[in-house]
This record gives C-alpha cells, structure tokens and sequence, in this order.
C-alpha cells in the first residue's frame, strides 16, 4: 500500500521564482526539511540531488535561481537520510491540487 502524500510547489519568497516540487508524508503543517528524495521536479534538480555525495560540504545548498537567496542548506537527518534543512520564511509553498 502506497504511502498518501501532499504535493507542494516551493517558490522564493524573495523574488517568487518556482524552485521545485515536493511530496510531503506525514501529518505536519510545516516544511521544516526537504528530503532529498521526495523532490518530484525540476530533473535537474532531481538528477543532481541522486548524486552520492559523502560530506555535507560537498552538497549545494538550495538556492533560488533568480535572486541568488539561499533557501535550505544540506544536512543529514538523525536516520542519514539527505535533507534540507529550510530556512522559515525565506521559501512559500503552495498546495497543488
């Protein structure tokens, strides 16, 4: 059985630049991490995100495209899966339907 998830598409809150899309598990109202392997879209972020990477300093953060605002940095979560960990209030996201 497939888990339920809630897609969002993150957007700068500086500039409003669509970043990427997201599937979000779980009953949480926020985004406080983005894993790396629930982003949907663009590929490009996908592909560069599927990469093996082996320190935190070798990820990019997430930054957007437009404005240059840095959104998320790169972390590894307590079960060592790659995240980013959002910064509040510098991102929007926006429930698709």
């Amino acid at each position: 059985m497939k888990k339920k998830h809630k897609t969002f598409d993150i957007n700068c809150g500086k500039c409003g630049n669509y970043l990427l899309t997201y599937h979000k598990y779980g009953a949480g109202k926020g985004i406080l991490r983005l894993y790396f392997s629930n982003i949907a879209a663009p590929d490009e972020l996908v592909n560069l995100l599927s990469l093996e990477y082996d320190r935190v300093g070798d990820v990019p953060n997430l930054q957007c495209s437009e404005c240059e605002e840095v959104l998320g940095v790169p972390a590894l979560s307590k079960g060592g899966r790659w995240v980013f960990r959002m910064r509040q209030g510098y991102f929007h996201r926006k429930l698709k339907r």
